[in-house]
């Protein structure tokens, strides 16, 4: 398992949109390739049961890819309409529509697994994909939670998370918060 994939969340559509960061300026594109993508799917998060097993049935969905560019245009568009969410340029009706049209352009089977039901889509490739990830978004409308869908503090980085509590700023500590202190300490060392 590598560790460069941020996972700040513990919700499987955020993590798929947060593959990228800002360093140094410049966007940084964690999944280049489809061996990059099944890396990501083999980033699992410690007591999350749920999400890992999203991110089990997700790894065999990258079997039929060939080509990672629809993968990364799904992101990138999926990622600009969150956006537009937080930004109120979008509602949550229209977030609903968009998921139902897909789900039922790919829609689930389900299989239990001890006494849990798992839904799995129903096609391969890119629109199985697309059908767990929206599966994973129904799950933040369902818990209220797509509400709580925040932006970093730093505007040039590109990570989204759950801000549970309305005060949290930044995509995490480690990453741009941290950043932040040492800039505003800089600034006043040199005063």
């Amino acid at each position: 398992m590598i560790d460069i994939f941020p996972n700040i969340t513990d919700n499987f559509a955020l993590n798929f949109l947060n593959t990228r960061l800002m360093r140094n300026g410049k966007v940084i594109e964690l999944i280049q390739s489809v061996e990059n993508l099944k890396e990501w799917s083999e980033s699992p998060i410690e007591k999350s049961s749920s999400y890992n097993t999203q991110l089990s049935i997700f790894s065999t969905y990258i079997e039929g890819i060939d080509t990672l560019d629809p993968v990364i245009t799904f992101r990138n568009y999926l990622h600009e309409l969150l956006v537009s969410f937080i930004n109120r340029e979008v509602t949550e009706n229209e977030i609903k529509e968009l998921i139902e049209e897909e789900t039922l352009a790919n829609p689930f089977s389900l299989i239990f697994v001890d006494k849990k039901v798992i839904y799995v889509p129903t096609k391969n490739g890119l629109e199985g994909i697309k059908a767990l990830v929206f599966l994973s978004l129904s799950e933040l409308i369902e818990s209220k939670e797509l509400n709580k869908i925040s932006r970093c503090a730093n505007d040039s980085c590109p990570l989204l998370f759950i801000n549970k509590n309305g005060r949290r700023k930044w995509c995490s500590m480690k990453i741009c918060g941290n950043r932040s202190k040492v800039e505003r300490f800089e600034n006043k060392k040199n005063k």
